[in-house]
């Protein structure tokens, strides 16, 4: 099976590059249940985040935004959901791109 129609396919020529830094800590440290069959050895705990936007058109790319510092994941999906919102205005503005 193969698709052919490629001009049917949804494009959204915008995409978020982003990497998380982390760095690990005995299991032995935290209260963590894990399943009978698993040995939880490490965990990783995320302290940073870099994330990007890319698109072939250039006024709309982005320089990465870092950062590092307490509550990482919840500054990294604030950062995702403006980017979406931005995005969004992009893709339903009614001139060209």
């Amino acid at each position: 099976m193969k698709f052919k129609n490629a001009r049917a396919r949804f494009r959204l020529p915008f995409y978020l590059i982003c990497d998380f830094e982390s760095f690990l800590s005995s299991a032995d440290d935290h209260d963590v249940v894990a399943v009978k069959a698993t040995k939880l050895v490490d965990i990783h705990n995320v302290c940073g985040f870099a994330c990007y936007r890319v698109t072939e058109h250039d006024k709309y790319r982005t320089d990465p935004v870092v950062y590092s510092g307490p509550n990482v994941i919840d500054k990294f999906y604030e950062h995702v959901t403006n980017e979406s919102l931005v995005i969004g205005k992009i893709a339903t503005d009614e001139q060209g791109m």
